[in-house]
């Protein structure tokens, strides 16, 4: 064999292989995408449900024990937005995931001084409610953080690692 079909043949492979690298690595993240909208979904059920427990009027509060868990809900919105606006990018994603469990713990908290009855019981469906979003939180931000993982491996695998820099690959972050 001529050293121009070698040389042919080796190209043509290099960039079959360069599409085919590409190619996976849009869909993962794609889905990594996808994994982030069923968690942004899943926290808009948190706004919801404070939305109900307190609802906007001209004159109503909210007590001093949900203000916290109130501000970190309200923020979810502008944490989901950064973090669409830069796809899988860690800082946006650490970010959300901070709110994230910053909403588990003032929950936890509210719900245990509820229990120790220095704050009016929580009503049974809202403590059903909350648990059944929290569960699906939990569930969405596993996913994700699974897919994520998936991901970033591909991006440290060689020889796809000498190239992925080139491609304009990031590694992405966990929530």
């Amino acid at each position: 064999m001529s050293a121009s079909v070698l040389t042919w043949l080796l190209a043509a492979t290099t960039v079959f292989w360069c599409v085919g690298l590409y190619n996976r690595l849009m869909r993962l993240r794609a889905r990594g995408l996808d994994a982030l909208g069923s968690v942004e979904k899943n926290l808009r059920v948190y706004i919801s449900l404070v939305d109900a427990q307190f609802p906007n009027e001209e004159g109503s509060f909210i007590p001093l024990v949900w203000a916290d868990l109130a501000r970190y809900v309200q923020s979810i919105d502008a944490h989901c937005k950064a973090a669409r606006g830069a796809p899988l990018a860690a800082a946006q994603l650490q970010g959300l995931g901070q709110i994230v469990d910053a909403i588990e713990r003032e929950w936890a908290r509210i719900s245990e001084q509820a229990e120790n009855l220095e704050q009016p019981p929580l009503s049974d469906a809202m403590q059903k409610l909350w648990q059944e979003a929290a569960l699906k939180v939990r569930t969405a931000r596993g996913g994700f953080n699974q897919i994520v993982d998936r991901y970033n491996e591909a991006l440290h695998q060689f020889p796809a690692s000498m190239v992925v820099d080139m491609m304009g690959f990031k590694p992405a972050g966990n929530l």
